[in-house]
């Protein structure tokens, strides 16, 4: 099949669309497998029509937002992987070298489909159905719309908007200084809060520090506590925030820009909470149990770890060997957004809050 360009009308299955931006894939768990995926605009909001021809494969696709990693007994796993982006166009929200762990899902019918693509910044998931070759027909070309200006326009642009916003300056800077606030730094100054306890060595000269938390009155010592404390710490400057099956007083793995932090409960006294921190590049190179934990929380911090930050610690520490190169356990569906992703999100916007309201402010007025 021909490989349509941005800008191409075509009626897919009845449907009149617009080609809005252009990604192929390939495969990296079967060598050579490459296939594209289009960016429709329509009247019945976004799709995705996905060409592959290798395996004579068509399918037209659209977010399942109620999904939420809830994959229910109608659907069975027809196919997994790991995508990279190795070429792309138009507006999609990609980069070459970008990828994605992804799985792929049939109804009993094997007509109708259900995706999965654990990126790194979240899990997207969407509902398709097969199509067949004749049911893709050109029936156009609109050229994509031109933007005016030129490159010194936008840097006159830029000038205007230091001037007028000049005053915030200072806000910004403090933001980028709250955003770098580490969770083990935090730890190791609040001694009488957390108890050190022993440190791990893993592989690349890194280690995690593991420290017993104990609060003032000694009682109701909880995981979901010490989450928040962690998070307040950094001013909510979070990446995902997992409780283990959303339960109260579970595991919860904290992802922060250059941390990893467990909160657990260890296996030998479940009353206790126990928290171990690292940099992520502990976790990429090093498979080393958490300290005293128990089989099951073990298995959940390495899945956590993988569907949560691996993909992106694979590019930043793409020089370095990875413990998880090969892993084949559990990928999670439901991580982050969920209720520590809202607080993280309500603390770093009261952080904006109050760095703003010391001078300088958020607008220019009026």
């Amino acid at each position: 099949m021909q490989e349509f360009k941005v800008g191409t009308l075509l009626d897919v299955d009845g449907l009149t669309c617009r080609v809005i931006g252009m990604i192929e894939y390939a495969n990296t768990r079967d060598a050579g497998k490459r296939w594209t995926e289009y960016r429709l605009k329509t009247n019945q909001g976004e799709k995705w029509l996905s060409i592959d021809d290798e395996y004579k494969e068509y399918s037209l696709s659209w977010p399942a937002n109620d999904i939420r990693g809830n994959i229910g007994p109608e659907w069975h796993q027809v196919d997994t992987g790991f995508e990279v982006v190795k070429r792309c166009s138009g507006d999609v929200d990609v980069e070459n070298g970008d990828g994605a762990e992804f799985k792929e899902y049939e109804d009993a019918t094997e007509e109708r489909t259900l995706s999965v693509e654990i990126w790194d910044d979240g899990t997207e998931f969407s509902y398709g159905y097969y199509l067949k070759p004749h049911q893709i027909r050109v029936i156009g070309y609109r050229k994509p719309p031109i933007r005016k200006g030129s490159n010194m326009s936008y840097v006159w642009v830029g000038i205007w908007c230091l001037i007028v916003f000049g005053p915030m300056l200072w806000s910004v800077v403090s933001g980028i200084i709250s955003s770098n606030k580490k969770m083990a730094s935090y730890i190791k100054k609040n001694s009488s809060l957390y108890v050190y306890q022993t440190s791990i060595t893993g592989k690349e000269k890194q280690k995690a520090d593991v420290y017993e938390y104990k609060d003032a009155s000694n009682t109701g010592r909880k995981t979901d506590d010490v989450a928040k404390d962690l998070i307040r710490a950094v001013d909510g400057n979070t990446e995902k925030v997992t409780q283990k099956d959303d339960m109260a007083n579970n595991e919860i793995g904290i992802v922060t820009k250059s941390e990893y932090a467990l909160v657990y409960h260890p296996e030998d006294d479940p009353t206790r909470v126990y928290v171990q921190v690292s940099d992520r590049k502990y976790n990429y190179s090093s498979d080393n149990e958490p300290y005293h934990s128990s089989i099951t929380t073990t298995l959940w911090y390495r899945s956590h770890y993988y569907s949560t930050a691996y993909t992106k610690d694979a590019r930043s520490f793409s020089k370095t060997p990875s413990a998880y190169s090969s892993y084949n356990g559990t990928v999670l569906h439901n991580v982050g957004n969920g209720y520590f992703d809202t607080y993280a999100g309500s603390i770093k916007q009261a952080s904006v809050r109050s760095r703003s309201s010391s001078g300088g402010g958020l607008s220019s007025g009026k």
